[in-house]
């Protein structure tokens, strides 16, 4: 009987236990809440910049981290973020392409997979980075000929720092890019709003947006 007991107290203690973790997690652990919002704004935002590209009869396809063995919550809810947007516009991701990456290395996509990704699309389809832009060599892109999908790319942190965005415009590899601001840091992103942490780069504002990140558009010959 006395066995009995102990075992219902055990139990009752491990089920308090369980339920504290549980609202613990869901409140964001013991620290101080992050604010959650620019990811999912920024999600968002890429969803309805896709949205305005996809062709009637186009497909949207996916490449992000995979998550699963190194756990990053800014990805999962720029993809739900994203997700969500498309489901309020009754469209849908075709496929979704995870990549294992290693977390302390810049993220971007392998380049031979992306120039794979962006020749087997159509025109009319739309493929969705969250890894970044297409750091294709000048030998894989006059292989791929005139760029078929529409490429629209989160591109968080140093990016701007990293690489010059206008020929990717005048290439075609990209069409929308969300990136961080250049005169914010990225340390504080999550204690701001969306405006304030990314900006939206498309052809029309690259130019001024690499002027700003300190890389002014070199003067052409006469």
């Amino acid at each position: 009987m006395r066995d009995s007991k102990v075992i219902q107290a055990v139990a009752a203690i491990v089920t308090v236990g369980a339920v504290v973790a549980m609202a613990v997690t869901e409140r964001g652990g013991f620290g101080p809440r992050s604010n959650t919002e620019p990811h999912r704004a920024a999600g968002a935002e890429m969803a309805r910049q896709s949205l305005s590209l996809l062709k009637p009869g186009g497909q949207i396809t996916v490449i992000t981290r995979d998550t699963t063995a190194f756990q990053n919550p800014a990805t999962d809810l720029l993809l739900e973020s994203f997700q969500r947007e498309l489901h309020r516009a009754h469209a849908s991701i075709s496929t979704i392409e995870k990549l294992q990456v290693d977390p302390l290395r810049l993220i971007e996509v392998p380049s031979g997979d992306f120039q794979k990704w962006i020749h087997h699309a159509a025109a009319g389809d739309v493929i969705v980075s969250f890894m970044g832009p297409p750091l294709l060599t000048s030998e894989q892109r006059r292989q791929l000929g005139e760029i078929q999908p529409a490429i629209v790319a989160f591109c968080p942190g140093g990016w701007p720092d990293q690489i010059d965005f206008r020929p990717l415009f005048e290439h075609g590899l990209l069409r929308t890019a969300i990136v961080s601001r250049c005169d914010q840091h990225s340390a504080a992103v999550s204690l701001q709003s969306f405006d304030q942490s990314f900006t939206v780069v498309t052809a029309a504002n690259v130019d001024d947006f690499m002027a700003a990140a300190g890389k002014p558009s070199a003067a052409k010959s006469p």
